[in-house]
């Protein structure tokens, strides 16, 4: 076998996506970032190549009406934490999830799900941190399990922040660029459905506290290609 090549350094890490988007295609939670280009809004799949972004256009049919751009709106939210090894106890029955889902080796996605009951375990200690051993019964609200129960461990869990606010200045600009399309009374419908507001000075804000620890990116999963 030949020598391996040397790989060059690897560029600096960039933040972790404080976005998630639920694709079209699969009904999936994914890691994004978004952009303005031509004045449509481009969505960006972390870790998947380009050819899987997905584009809005301010005039496709999807969005010619408030309700068009509600559902758009609630196809984001903010990330989803991991949940925190010695909070476990702090999960309470039907709480939102979103949770890994191995549908098979090649076909590895989140989605939401609502926690059941947790299966208590002592935690063990690896290198001074602590780890969670428990398991968590859930009910599958979304995606092709729905309905369905899992049982999973603190690694397949991520908490949904129901009660945090969208804040991304690149989709509350091209959600107001839609909207002033509309009359002035479809407008203000619109901009109250949406629910999207830019932080002070314009940045993406910062996720309220809660009993989970940041999640680098929901985009381990495999996806189609969209086009």
């Amino acid at each position: 076998m030949p020598p391996r090549k040397r790989k060059a350094p690897a560029p600096p890490r960039r933040p972790p996506s404080r976005l998630e988007y639920q694709a079209r295609l699969d009904g999936a939670w994914y890691s994004v970032r978004l952009v303005l280009q031509g004045g449509s809004l481009r969505v960006m799949y972390e870790d998947f190549p380009e050819e899987t972004d997905e584009w809005y256009d301010p005039g496709s049919a999807d969005l010619a009406s408030p309700r068009g751009v509600a559902a758009l709106r609630a196809r984001f939210r903010p990330a989803s934490p991991t949940l925190d090894d010695a909070r476990c106890g702090d999960l309470r029955p039907g709480q939102r999830l979103c949770v890994f889902c191995d549908i098979s080796d090649l076909d590895r996605k989140y989605y939401d799900a609502v926690l059941d009951s947790v299966k208590r375990a002592p935690h063990d200690t690896v290198d001074g941190e602590e780890r969670c051993a428990c398991r968590f019964k859930v009910q599958w609200t979304e995606g092709p399990r729905r309905g369905g129960w899992a049982e999973v461990g603190i690694d397949d869990v991520t908490c949904v922040q129901d009660s945090s606010p969208v804040h991304n200045p690149v989709l509350t600009e091209f959600l107001d660029s839609v909207t002033k399309s509309f009359g002035s009374g479809d407008a203000t419908a619109a901009s109250q459905a949406t629910g999207v507001t830019s932080a002070p000075g314009g940045g993406e804000g910062r996720p309220a506290p809660s009993l989970c620890r940041f999640s680098f990116s929901l985009a381990s999963s495999s996806m189609f290609v969209m086009f």
